[in-house]
């Protein structure tokens, strides 16, 4: 589609789950039956964040805080050669399934965040997932 308009806290497009097609619909529903140990969040290469952010996965309604934070990861890797930090591109972040099921029957928003030298935190827009048995 058309680029979005550039606005502080959402340039930065939802996330999607490795093996799951979110794009069929807003609300991703998830089976915690069928679901492996850990989910794979990924982050979508984008041009509007740097080599030298790190971003981690977060749940809850309300990104500023949320309930659940996942370990980060670093957006770039140190290239020896070109002496400076490379983006990453398919960053995959980590989701247990442990930590969905306080959310059994319920939804629950994920989005990831950054986190950089300042104290701007920029998180993404939002997946919605529908927790099931």
């Amino acid at each position: 589609g058309p680029p979005k308009e550039t606005e502080m806290s959402t340039n930065y497009a939802a996330p999607t789950l490795a093996q799951m097609d979110s794009s069929a619909s807003a609300t991703l529903t998830l089976q915690l039956s069928v679901l492996p140990d850990v989910l794979i969040v990924q982050v979508p290469d984008s041009s509007d964040f740097p080599a030298n952010w790190s971003v981690y996965p977060i749940l809850g309604d309300d990104p500023e805080e949320p309930e659940w934070e996942g370990e980060e990861v670093n957006t770039g890797t140190w290239d020896d050669a070109e002496d400076e930090m490379e983006k990453l591109t398919g960053i995959e972040l980590q989701l247990p399934k442990e930590v969905l099921r306080p959310y059994l029957n319920r939804e629950i928003e994920l989005r990831y965040k950054f986190c950089d030298e300042s104290s701007m935190e920029p998180f993404s827009e939002v997946l919605r997932l529908r927790i099931e048995g």
